[in-house]
């Protein structure tokens, strides 16, 4: 977008230009307002024609460029993403049975146990570098928020309620290392998962209200913001 921009400001400069230069040249040359005036005419149509064939083509550049990243996005969103996701949440759903988790987090050595287990730190780890990605492409409008909310809202949101519990421990252990200020601050590590899961969250709850407060039931929780606001990076606030 930004080379588009730029692209067309260039443009429009050298058309500035190439009117001032055409109509200085005739005026010094004929020195009659009528010739002038149609050398005028004809530079600034050249210069809109030019400025309309530029447009068009970056409007086509965009729109190929907006297809192959939806291309990418269902590419990412695949079978393994989703086996990944099937089986965080039978791990959430036994450890919230055994009292290992409380308020979505871990709780007693059940952090360390996780820490521990390379399957599940692997699992965790390979779901949230994946949807971070695709949240990437939304902080960067590759994609726009439209098209992630009405086809992965619900996905996006179980998964993170799911996962949140790992996925705060791993956060914590790989960013903070024991800082109680970094564990409460904003996530620099899968800051973009959370803004596709706040955008999820937004669209599921306001338009699907039932289908929403069933995914917060499935984890004992009651509706609410899944992301706390201070877990927020400035960069994907704004």
């Amino acid at each position: 977008m930004g080379i588009g921009m730029d692209r067309i400001k260039l443009l429009a400069g050298l058309s500035a230009g190439l009117i001032l230069i055409a109509t200085g040249a005739t005026w010094a040359i004929t020195r009659d307002i009528n010739t002038t005036i149609v050398i005028l005419t004809l530079a600034s149509t050249l210069a809109t024609v030019m400025m309309a064939v530029t447009i068009y083509e970056l409007d086509i550049a965009l729109k190929e460029l907006n297809f192959e990243a939806v291309s990418e996005v269902y590419e990412m969103m695949d079978e393994n993403l989703k086996k990944n996701i099937s089986k965080i949440k039978r791990w959430h759903a036994e450890d919230l049975q055994a009292g290992r988790i409380s308020g979505g987090v871990l709780v007693g050595p059940a952090r360390d146990d996780f820490l521990k287990d390379e399957e599940k730190v692997k699992a965790v780890s390979d779901a949230s570098r994946v949807l971070n990605r695709v949240g990437y492409f939304i902080y960067r409008d590759f994609v726009g928020d439209w098209f992630i909310q009405e086809q992965y809202a619900g996905l996006i949101l179980e998964s993170f309620l799911a996962m949140r519990p790992y996925l705060k421990a791993l956060r914590d252990s790989r960013e903070c290392e024991g800082n109680e200020e970094c564990e409460n601050g904003p996530w620099f590590l899968r800051r973009f998962y959370l803004l596709l899961v706040v955008i999820s969250y937004q669209y599921l709850c306001k338009n699907f209200n039932k289908n929403c407060e069933k995914v917060f039931e499935k984890y004992k929780e009651s509706v609410g913001k899944p992301v706390p606001s201070k877990w927020l990076a400035d960069d994907v606030k704004s």
